[in-house]
Order: structure tokens, then sequence, then C-alpha cells
């Protein structure tokens, strides 16, 4: 299952034409690279292809579907095709695929539009409402994991599941930028987002945890060629996930 880890430097070279608005009406190389990786893994899927409106194109929703009442979602749409994006997001996708692999029972949402005003989570959160997953406690958001392993703070956003991440790793939280779960949490959805950090060598951070300061300057890196390959770790994403993430979603 660790191939699905070091599968993160093939994801990185998949290449969409820009933004969501720019892909028209035919799936993208993220998300053909996406479908391919779990049918190599045996890894059941469903596609939930919609049309955005707004852009006249459509988008593409990943459904991996588990019997736990808990959910994990990551964004694969990007904004610089002339970026690996390497941090954001394409490592929170392989993580999420990752923990799916070892830990069949979660719900995993691979979701569109996320850089053009969180269109895929829109949609998801109806279907939360809607009951189309049955009944979900929480939506966990994964963005910008690729480095800083189990160092991370979480959105300082209201609610049992953030309540639960800090109690369980006395985790620091902060404001974060806009992201996926703002829609979820304006339709009553419990939900926080995620973010490892690494820890700085010498100074100070906003942040801190037991083990030092988190490295905020590398949320800087997002959506310039800055965020390549070199700015993640297959090591800390794998530590991430087996053990940050399946203590979080074995609660």
């Amino acid at each position: 299952m660790e191939n699905i880890l070091n599968s993160i430097e093939r994801f990185c070279k998949a290449r969409n034409k820009g933004p969501a608005y720019l892909n028209g009406e035919e799936k993208t190389p993220r998300v053909e690279f996406i479908v391919s990786l779990l049918e190599e893994n045996k890894i059941p899927y469903e596609i939930d292809e919609f049309k955005i409106e707004r852009f006249d194109c459509k988008g593409f929703n990943i459904i991996l579907r588990g019997e736990s009442k808990k959910m994990v979602i990551a964004h694969h749409d990007i904004v610089n095709p002339d970026s690996d994006n390497a941090n954001d997001n394409s490592a929170s996708v392989i993580n999420a695929i990752y923990l799916k692999s070892l830990c069949p029972q979660i719900n995993v949402v691979i979701t569109d539009g996320e850089e053009v005003g969180f269109i895929g989570s829109r949609r998801l959160g109806k279907q939360i409402i809607e009951g189309e997953f049955g009944e979900i406690e929480w939506v966990l958001n994964l963005e910008l994991t690729g480095k800083g392993g189990t160092n991370f703070f979480i959105g300082d956003y209201p609610g049992k599941l953030s309540e639960s991440i800090k109690n369980k790793f006395n985790c620091p939280s902060m404001k974060t930028p806009g992201n996926d779960c703002l829609p979820l949490m304006a339709m009553g959805i419990d939900t926080t987002v995620i973010n490892p950090l690494p820890i700085l060598l010498e100074g100070e951070s906003l942040l801190e945890n037991e083990n030092g300061f988190l490295d905020i300057k590398m949320l800087g890196k997002c959506h310039s060629q800055m965020d390549d390959l070199d700015n993640i770790s297959i090591e800390d994403m794998k530590n991430f996930v087996e053990t940050i993430l399946i203590p979080i979603i074995s609660d």
C-alpha cells in the first residue's frame, strides 16, 4: 500500500490546464490519474460529475464510500498549471487515498473546485444534509499535508471534532484562509481543517507545539512554482496518516 504514497511524484506531473473554470467538460489529467491509482489499488470509487454553470464546465468529485459515520476530504483541483502543486493539495489527495487503503470503513471524498469558491464541497454538503452518505458525524478536511508529519495545527473552528483533536494531541489552532470547510460549516456540519507544518530550526512563529515552533512561512509557497516535490516528504506523509489521522478516525 505504500506504493500509493510513492505515486506522489507521478501525480504532481499530471498537469491540468489551470483552475477548474479552464478545464472544460472532460476529466482532467489529475482526475484521470486519481482514477487510475484507485483502480491499481482495487479501491472502489464513484465519480460524481456535475455542471458548473457559472463557468460553463464540469466538476468531478470522487467518492470512496465507507461504513463509517466519519468523512475525510481533500481537494484535487489546482491554481497554477506550471507548478507541481505538491503540498497544495496533491499530498493531501494521496494521503486521503492511503488512509482509505488502511481504513476501508472511512468515507473519503476528493473534491473539485475548492480554488474557485468551494464548488465541490458545496455540492458535497448538500448531499450530506440530504442523507446520501447516511449519518455523518463530522468531516475532516486535509490541506497542505505534505510536510510536518506529526506536527500540525487545526482550524480555529468550533465543534466536537476540533475539541476531540485538541484534547487528543494538544495541538495549536489558528484562523485559516478559505477552504472546503466553510460551506460545510454554513450548513451546520461539524468540520475542521488539519495542516501539518515542519518545525522551525531557528526563530519563532505564531504557532507552537510541544516540539517547537511551526514554520508558517511554508504556507506562502502555495500556488507558486516553489510548491514543488522538494517541498514535501513521503516519510512525513506516512507518519501523518498512520500516527495522526488513524487515531482521529478511530475515536
